[in-house]
């Protein structure tokens, strides 16, 4: 028992964890994260250790001696907002699952977490559903208009190839064209359709998503500021983190 003792708690020493979260997180939906595990011990490796963290658990088998581990965590958060995990328990049962030895790990991990998504009706929409109109996108299409001829690459569709310049010249040319969207969508935070805040934040999440995914510009009225509409990916995370922090500045 005695040496049994030393070796589970030699184990569980010199270990560090550190966790990689993604930048798109929603509230009570589940979202997988990358751990890595290091032992910085010289001598020894780690055998068997068991993370737990917010619940859910990932295991590592062996961590070899000054090596490193990765895994994945599922976590899922409760609540919009600003979340800050701040340590990780682990445990394991070697060398002989007598004794379950544990020890908790230091994290500094933060996070955003957004408004969970619900489906609803932008409030600008018509009685009659129709959309407002389209305009062009700055993005690549096939309804737009001509912006250029370029090479035929085999990935675009026949009915763009512009058969009389491709007789001229020895390769195929086709027609770049510019997307159509829809006329941007300007939110106002305190005027999102919903019973509470927190039903009109999830909405207005759902209206974000949805536009911008399909080539609509969003934009974003909040207190004050007003943020012009976009349809990047990067526009799309901060206005979720405004519907995210709305009312804890």
């Amino acid at each position: 028992m005695t040496v049994s003792g030393i070796l589970g708690w030699l184990n569980i020493r010199g270990l560090s964890l550190a966790l990689r979260l993604p930048d798109e997180i929603y509230d009570g939906q589940e979202t997988i994260a990358s751990l890595r595990l290091e032992n910085r011990k010289r001598l020894f490796p780690s055998f068997l250790l068991l993370v737990e963290l917010e619940g859910t658990r990932s295991i590592f088998h062996l961590v070899g001696r000054n090596g490193a581990e990765t895994g994945t965590v599922a976590v899922t958060f409760r609540g919009r907002g600003l979340k800050q995990l701040v340590r990780a328990v682990v445990r394991s049962p070697f060398p002989i699952n007598f004794f379950v030895r544990s020890t908790a790990l230091p994290l500094d991990a933060r996070c955003i977490v957004f408004p969970h998504p619900k489906p609803c009706a932008p409030p600008d929409a018509p009685a009659d559903g129709r959309s407002r109109g389209v305009r062009e996108s700055r993005g690549r299409g096939y309804d737009g208009e001509v912006e250029k001829i370029v090479e035929y690459t085999g990935a675009e569709p026949f009915k763009l190839v512009h058969w009389r310049l491709s007789a001229r010249h020895e390769n195929l040319k086709v027609k770049e064209m510019t997307a159509l969207a829809e006329e941007p969508l300007v939110l106002d935070i305190s005027k999102l359709p919903g019973r509470s805040i927190e039903e009109g934040l999830a909405c207005g999440a759902w209206l974000v998503n949805r536009s911008i995914r399909a080539n609509r510009p969003v934009g974003l009225i909040t207190g004050g500021r007003i943020i012009p509409p976009d349809t990047s990916r990067t526009h799309r995370l901060k206005l979720l983190a405004e519907l995210a922090l709305h009312g804890s500045r």
